[in-house]
């Protein structure tokens, strides 16, 4: 049997689309360990006011146990950008690849479930590795209510478009049907596990 997925973050916008619905806590509703690359954590929460921002610094700091800030290279160049008044365009994206190839060598059985939302991340997929799958927000969210774990996907999608988001394309379910599937099964075997619901 696979081991469980580790979810990667790699950009801001299913952050942004989440916490807009008041919806965070999908995240943590399978018991996947959550990782976001600090570049992207800084390109969502650095305008303090901004909709949405705060939010996900306070849902972070409430679930440190489940939730990692990975720091890289790249957000060190991020850093180094911001304070020159430089553009940080990608540079999320970028950051989620460092987090990625260090995760896949540090154990060569882990396997990584992408979190994404920017069409770039499937179009420029850098790394093809048979241990990577990508997942949109909306599809995500399918595979939860599909397991049980959630109860209406449109709900959430409904409640992010009140709050500005624009999720037309995530209403739309994607094309790979064998991750929707194995996610599915790990979403229900965890699910029917005692503890290990999130």
């Amino acid at each position: 049997m696979s081991k469980p997925f580790s979810l990667i973050v790699t950009d801001t916008s299913p952050l942004f689309t989440l916490v807009l619905a008041d919806a965070l806590d999908v995240l943590l509703r399978p018991g996947l360990p959550v990782r976001i690359p600090d570049a992207v954590y800084i390109e969502a929460t650095r305008v303090h006011g901004a909709p949405g921002a705060d939010q996900i610094v306070a849902w972070i700091n409430d679930h440190l146990d489940a939730v990692r800030i990975v720091p890289t290279d790249i957000g060190i160049d991020q850093q180094r950008r911001l304070e020159e008044g430089r553009s940080i365009r990608g540079l999320g994206e970028q950051a989620a690849i460092e987090v990625l190839e260090r995760f896949l060598r540090s154990d060569p059985t882990a396997e990584a479930l992408l979190l994404f939302e920017d069409s770039d991340v499937r179009k420029r997929r850098a790394i093809v590795d048979e241990r990577v799958s990508l997942i949109s927000t909306g599809d995500y969210l399918r595979e939860l209510e599909a397991a049980g774990l959630i109860q209406s996907t449109d709900h959430i999608l409904d409640q992010a478009a009140a709050g500005g988001r624009n999720v037309e394309s995530q209403r739309q379910a994607g094309e790979d049907a064998t991750t929707r599937e194995r996610l599915r099964h790990q979403f229900v075997q965890r699910r029917d596990t005692p503890g290990m619901e999130g």
